[in-house]
């Protein structure tokens, strides 16, 4: 070989190496940048959350079942719920039902942290020392078909004093329970993530999954590409006043439902509207959400908290979005400011030291 060929073949070497030195420092110093902006990627432990297929809900949480959200565990409750066990219902009792999906459930928070057991936490102390008890019922990608369904199955039996039904936007498009029913019925459970049991290739994919979910870079350049791909998302669409008239009278159909389902349980029924994560930093000047819900329940005389100003006044305070890092559920701090929301509207009915008051013949 002769020596301006070794030399030529030296050079491409040393700048394919630059090439290469440079492009890595640039991604690493990218991960940082976005790391610090962000946050940081939160990693997904095995075992996870296992359901049992149902003809009347589609799913449900096994009862009792041991898993992880993200990294925090979960023990279920008999009723296949988080939270404590249910014990019966003592006499001096208030019994508050939350219904909702994931954001009542508590997707990647741990028990003590969920607002349902923040608002327990919160009449049980002192000064007003009550003997009020929260009962969660919230199930992960459930809407408000299901969450009717939940309320007529467990309602006589838990006999609340107060249900709570945290309603969250993408509850305006209603699950297909049958459909659902239909693809799962021939398994005794799979793990609701995997949409299978965890074996074989779908471990394996899971598996690979995950090691790409530890960079904040690809987690981040996901979710760009779902945002500029998914023109038609249905949440994004809403906040800008796309609301499908159908979707809203579904909506208006289950709470005329909920209304008579609480006469019938002599119970008070309130709706919470779960702000929408982008709704803390933007305006939406033609957004219909919560102005919907709203005027639904105000035309069936019931009662709904926003608890969108909180949300925002923390932020103002703060400058810091209580949502966890490339997933959109409410963090620890979300929650809280959940539950101050319900807690500032409750106070106006039972100012403190008051305890809630149970209406009568209950």
């Amino acid at each position: 070989m002769t020596p301006p060929l070794v030399g030529r073949r030296r050079i491409l070497l040393v700048r394919a190496c630059a090439i290469v030195i440079v492009l890595v420092v640039t991604l690493a110093a990218v991960e940082v940048e976005i790391r610090l902006l962000v946050g940081l990627p939160r990693p997904e432990r095995l075992p996870l959350a296992r359901v049992i297929p149902h003809p009347e809900l589609g799913w449900t949480m096994m009862p009792g079942d041991l898993h992880y959200t993200y990294d925090i565990p979960v023990q279920l409750n008999a009723l296949g719920y988080r939270g404590p066990a249910v014990s019966a219902k003592a006499a001096t009792e208030y019994r508050i039902v939350a219904l909702g999906d994931s954001h009542v459930y508590g997707q990647g928070v741990a028990d003590a942290d969920l607002a349902t057991a923040l608002i327990e936490r919160h009449y049980r102390q002192p000064p007003a020392s009550c003997d009020v008890r929260v009962i969660n019922l919230g199930v992960r990608a459930y809407s408000i078909n299901q969450e009717y369904a939940v309320l007529r199955r467990l309602g006589p039996a838990l006999a609340p004093d107060l249900v709570l039904l945290f309603f969250y936007l993408n509850d305006f498009e209603l699950v297909d329970v049958h459909r659902r029913w239909e693809r799962f019925k021939h398994l005794d459970w799979y793990t609701f993530d995997l949409g299978a049991k965890p074996a074989g290739d779908v471990m394996r994919w899971w598996t690979i999954r995950q090691i790409a979910r530890t960079s904040a870079l690809i987690n981040w350049a996901h979710d760009a590409w779902f945002a500029w791909t998914a023109r038609d998302d249905f949440e994004e669409a809403a906040l800008r006043g796309h609301l499908d008239q159908r979707m809203i009278d579904d909506v208006h159909e289950y709470l005329v439902r909920f209304v008579a389902l609480a006469d019938e349980l002599n119970t008070r029924f309130t709706v919470v509207v779960v702000p929408h994560a982008a709704q803390i930093r933007r305006e939406f000047p033609q957004n219909r959400y919560q102005r919907t819900i709203t005027e639904m329940a105000g035309r069936l005389r019931t009662s709904v908290i926003d608890p969108l100003p909180v949300f925002r006044r923390d932020y103002a305070e703060h400058k810091r979005w209580p949502v966890i890092p490339f997933d959109g559920h409410y963090d620890a701090a979300g929650q809280r400011l959940l539950a101050t929301g319900v807690l500032e509207h409750l106070a106006t009915e039972w100012p403190e030291p008051r305890c809630p008051a149970r209406r009568r013949g209950a």
